[in-house]
Order: C-alpha cells, then structure tokens, then sequence
C-alpha cells in the first residue's frame, strides 16, 4: 500500500517527537500545547476559549465549542493532565485503534459531544478533564489488569485507575470532583454502546462509525508507523468490541481555572 508521510524531519528532538505521534494523538497533544501556551502568554484573552453557551448561541463564537478541549492554566495539574491524555491516547490509538484512525476519530468525537452536553448542565467552561478521563477510562477497560503505579508507589491495577484519580483530587481539592466522574460515565457509555451491548445483543450495534470518518482518513484505515518513517495505509477493521476482535485480544461571567471550573464560579 502507499504511504502517507510526516513533513521532512529536521533533526530537531521536538520535532522528531511530535512527527513520531500518530496523527490523532498528535492533533490532541499539540493543540492542547499550543493553546494553553497561547492562553497563559496572553497571546489571547483566555476568557474567549471558555465554553460560554450565550456567547456561542447569542454571538456564534462556535471556535469555544473546541477551543474549550485545549486550554488550561500552567501548572502541575495541567502537566499531569497533559501526560495522562499523552500516554493514554497513544496507547490506544497504537493498541486498539492500531490502523483504524476512523474509529478513534469517532470516539473522540463522541466524548466531545457528550462533554459538551454535560458542559453544558452543568456549567463547565474547561472540557480538557472530562475528555482526558473518558480516554484513560477506555484504556483501563482494554488493559484491566496491567499494574500501574500511582503517587508513592502506590500499585493497583488499571482499572482503578479512573476512581484513584477522582479520588485523588477530592483528597487534594476537598471538592467533589464531578468533571471527573462525568469523564468516567462517558466513557463507560461509549465504552457500553461499543463494546458489551452488542457483545450481549449477537452483534447488534447501537453506534458505529459514520462513513464520512472513512472518507476523512483513507480507505477507513487509519496510520500505523512504518518502516521509513510516517504512516502507512491499512485496509479498515471492525471497532473493538466486535466478536472477530474480541477474539483477536461578554456578559459579566465569571471563570476561575482548576478542576472541575463551571459557570459563575470565582
């Protein structure tokens, strides 16, 4: 098959690093990078990348419906948020979703969507964390029983992973940390609808990919890394969860930045 290359390489190890990412997991990480940069440097008014329903709907600033995913202030907490949404991504989309950037598309579309139905009840104006968890939670699923090590050695396996992290930020903030559950409950959704209802209904799907994501990515089939660098084409497979697979393994509002942010809060 042909192969769909990465720019020219110049040798530069940010550089190499980036290129080296398959092309979603790239999308995520650099856009997040990019933004909050933007944001923390003044390059532009943080304010105006916040999901601001009013201002969406009165004012058609639809870029917050996206901008809203990236951006995040400075500091440990978004480090670590980054690195979360960094590994587990690109375990899943090297793992899982190996060769089937179409589908992975489509599940990140579907968290975006769902984040920005529960942005939208209950008022979060920052949607990084509800995408970062729902990811590492479809990853828990697909490696359960991986250990993994936590804060002080701490070694569970992965499938506490999304309760330990709610956890720790309620010990760390003393507030319930509802975007981070609301991560959880969708990925358990897509989680539900892909994979254990058709395993339960003979291969019935509630969801499956739409075709204008195969006609976004060639032939369906998504990137994996060859050989001589970039990405090869590889014909379209069935999502996980499938039998064949399952067998085969301006208005006064107010923001504040930190966990769980909402509408109105100082």
């Amino acid at each position: 098959m042909s192969a769909v290359n990465a720019p020219p390489r110049a040798g530069n190890p940010v550089s190499d690093f980036i290129w080296g990412l398959p092309p979603l997991t790239r999308a995520l990480f650099v856009s997040t990078v990019a933004v909050s940069l933007a944001a923390n440097f003044a390059l532009v008014d943080p304010y105006h990348l916040l999901l601001v329903w009013p201002l969406i709907l009165k004012k058609y600033q639809v870029w917050r419906l996206l901008s809203c995913f990236f951006v995040g202030k400075l500091g440990f907490n978004w480090a670590m948020n980054l690195y979360f949404l960094y590994q587990h991504s690109l375990s899943l989309e090297r793992g899982r979703y190996n060769g089937r950037t179409a589908d992975y598309a489509f599940l990140v579309a579907f968290v975006m969507v769902c984040s920005l139905i529960a942005g939208w009840f209950f008022e979060f104006v920052v949607l990084s964390e509800p995408l970062m968890m729902a990811l590492l939670y479809l990853w828990a699923q697909a490696n359960g029983a991986q250990p993994v090590q936590f804060m002080f050695g701490m070694t569970f396996t992965a499938q506490y992973l999304p309760w330990v992290l709610a956890g720790w930020d309620l010990l760390m903030t003393g507030a319930f940390p509802l975007v981070k559950l609301c991560g959880i409950v969708i990925g358990h959704a897509f989680y539900y609808l892909d994979e254990l209802y058709p395993a339960a209904h003979n291969g019935r799907r509630l969801i499956s990919t739409p075709g204008f994501f195969y006609r976004m990515f060639p032939a369906g089939a998504g990137f994996t890394a060859s050989a001589t660098g970039g990405y090869a084409v590889h014909a379209p497979r069935a999502p996980f969860g499938r039998p064949d697979v399952q067998q085969a393994a301006g208005s006064g509002l107010r923001h504040r930045w930190g966990s769980g942010q909402r509408l109105g809060d100082g």
